[in-house]
Order: structure tokens, then sequence, then C-alpha cells
């Protein structure tokens, strides 16, 4: 049964994520600059790099250049990252290529400039950004330790069971880990970034992600596989967890094999689905937890063995 149910919420993602791509592919530059149509169709100034072409010259030049990684991103971006971390900022191309075209040989000026960029961007992470700027921006996330112990800027972290909560601002062209000291400049607690960053996923989860519910043999599975990074954290969000208490009609159990599923289903199917979320954590891409876990006392707990 889980299985059916993983499969119908990943469904919704995939379709989510292609619909996006379609909405956010390469544009084209307009204007009186000569220009010719490409083989695939975009339009470049004649003998100029075409908008795909440019966009991988910068993601090369961000991975020869520095420590960081670059990836063409969907329309005019390049995506970069860090390899020891997570955080992420998107470089927009559209005036940077603008530029290129009206002055072809200012290429190098123009891709160093964006390279720098990206790593001045990067290092500074909150740095710059008052409190008033990320409140509504916050947002936590269920990682294993391990890949949190690999972040390198010391992030602020509550603990829940054997996994790490962090904290992240989340912007329209940026993804940064809060650091302790980001929170020490901010003036602000642990618990209060912690009730913060669950209140912001909450309100972002009833105005964009559905719950979704899947009937099968008199059985109702619940949960969330969105693709927005956040689907196993919102079993931390005691509102989401009701909403799913109130469509099964009593007690839940509830799962988060991987970071992309949190699933859930009434408390007297526990055993029947233990061993298919241990093999999706064995087997899935980026797994979380192979517990299963119930809430009792009004607090979240694994579920005794």
């Amino acid at each position: 049964m889980l299985v059916r149910v993983l499969l119908a919420l990943a469904l919704t993602a995939l379709l989510t994520a292609s619909v996006s791509a379609c909405d956010s592919g390469d544009t084209t530059t307009s204007g009186s600059t000569p220009s010719t149509a490409t083989s695939s169709g975009r339009t470049t100034t004649q003998g100029a790099l075409s908008q795909r072409d440019f966009k991988n010259k910068v993601a090369a030049a961000i991975i020869t250049g520095t420590d960081l990684q670059g990836d063409p991103g969907f329309g005019l971006t390049v995506d970069v990252s860090e390899q020891n971390g997570l955080d992420t900022v998107q470089l927009v191309l559209d005036d940077a290529y603008k530029q290129y075209t009206s002055d072809p040989d200012r290429q190098d000026e123009i891709v160093d400039g964006l390279v720098q960029e990206a790593v001045k961007r990067m290092q500074e992470g909150n740095t710059k950004r008052s409190f008033s700027e990320v409140r509504d921006q916050l947002m936590p996330m269920l990682k294993r330790s391990v890949d949190v112990s690999r972040i390198e800027s010391d992030p602020a972290t509550k603990r829940f069971d054997d996994l790490d909560v962090i904290y992240a601002v989340q912007g329209d062209h940026y993804f940064t880990v809060a650091t302790k000291d980001d929170l020490a400049r901010w003036g602000q607690s642990m618990d209060a970034i912690d009730s913060l960053a669950l209140s912001n996923l909450e309100k972002q989860t009833n105005k964009n992600q559905k719950l979704l519910c899947e009937p099968s043999g008199g059985q109702k599975l619940c949960g969330w596989a969105s693709g927005d990074g956040y689907d196993a954290s919102r079993m931390l969000v005691p509102g989401l967890r009701r909403q799913i208490v109130k469509e099964l009609g009593g007690p839940a159990v509830y799962a988060v094999p991987l970071e992309s599923v949190f699933v859930a289903l009434t408390r007297n199917y526990a055993p029947v689905i233990k061993s298919k979320v241990l093999q999706e954590f064995t087997t899935g891409k980026n797994p979380l937890s192979p517990e299963l876990f119930e809430e009792r006392n009004g607090q979240l707990v694994a579920l005794p063995q």
C-alpha cells in the first residue's frame, strides 16, 4: 500500500516539476541587433553564443575558477551550490546576456563578473540580511545528522529523534542555511526560530501544497510529496498533523523514509508498512529515517520497536 501512495505522490511532484520546466524555458533576446536563428530555434546575435551556450560558459567558469558547483538552470539562469554545504544561489543572466550580445568582445569580462558575483553571494550568506528581511523566509528542514555534520558554516540545529532540524532562508534566487552567528546577530533564540519556521512552513503548505490522500482497500493514506524540499519537514508541524488525523478519523502513524516523502495512515496499520518504509529508506534517493512516528502527549516521538 505504501508503494501505491508513494507512486501517486511522486507523480504529483513530477507533474509539478514538468509544468515549472515548461513555464520557465529559455527566452529569446529581442531588439534591433542583427540576429540569426540556431538549429535549436533560439535567436542570437550573429556570431555570438546562444543563450544556452552562454549559460553553459558561465557554469563552466564557476566550476573551473572556484570551489563551487555551477549548473545551467531553467531559462537564462545558472544554479550555484557549494560542495560542503547546502547553500545555493541562482544567477539570473538576462542583463548580462544583453550586455554580451551588444558587445561580444566583452565576453570574458562579463563572465568573470558573474563568477565574482556568485562567490561574493555565497560568502556573504545571511550576513547582509536583517531579521525583518528573513523572518517570513525562514523554513525548517529535517536532515540526517551525518549530512548536517558536513556543513562547514556551523548551522543552527535542533535535535529531533536521531535527526537534525536546520533552518534556512529561502528567497527567490537563494537558499541559505541559518548559522549560529546569524541567530546571535538577529537576537533570536533557537526556540523562537523553530516556532517561526514551523509557522512559515504551515502557512506555505496551506497556501500552495494540498494534502494528498489515497484510498486503498478500505484504508486511507495521506501525505505530501511536492518536491519542494520540505515534504518530510512537514511532519514536524502540529497543524498539518491535525489535518491528517482529521482526514484519517483517528490517531495516525507517520513516516519520512525520504526527504521528499511524508506519508501517514491510521495507527493500527503501523505493522503493515514498517517493512515498506525500511525498503524506501534503504533504496530511495536522499534517505531520511526508517522509523515510524506517532504523537504522544502532544509530542512527536518514534514508535517503540
